[in-house]
């Protein structure tokens, strides 16, 4: 057996995985750590660093402004998309109002749970 982090080059060889329609949508900060065995690929695992957009908020005396909003939002697209090179930002909603916004912004809602895996000291 072997384990490598797979080249983007051959990130087509996962079809047939659970990475199968995940894999062309993953950035080039990713990684794919594979395990083969006589060149089958027999496991593997994504990472994809994930950027993640949090604590919006506005002065009191401007929320519900949409020129406020209008104009972070904007500007944390153009961020995203220019200096991180990615095509979303992950977010989550602890008020009714945050997800009114998500659900303009055409934001999915993922069904999942989230943890943090600790991977030790850095």
């Amino acid at each position: 057996m072997t384990t490598r982090i797979l080249p983007r080059e051959e990130w087509p060889r996962l079809v047939g995985t659970e990475a199968e329609t995940v894999w062309p949508q993953l950035s080039d900060a990713a990684r794919v750590v594979v395990v083969e065995e006589d060149g089958e690929i027999i496991g593997c695992h994504l990472l994809q660093p994930v950027l993640h957009a949090e604590c919006l908020w506005t002065h009191p005396d401007h929320r519900g402004s949409v020129s406020v909003l209008a104009r972070l939002w904007s500007t944390v697209k153009r961020i995203a998309r220019e200096e991180f090179g990615v095509s979303h930002v992950a977010t989550s909603a602890c008020s009714d109002d945050v997800r009114r916004l998500l659900a303009r912004a055409k934001a999915v809602k993922v069904e999942a749970d989230s943890y943090m895996v600790p991977v030790g000291e850095r």
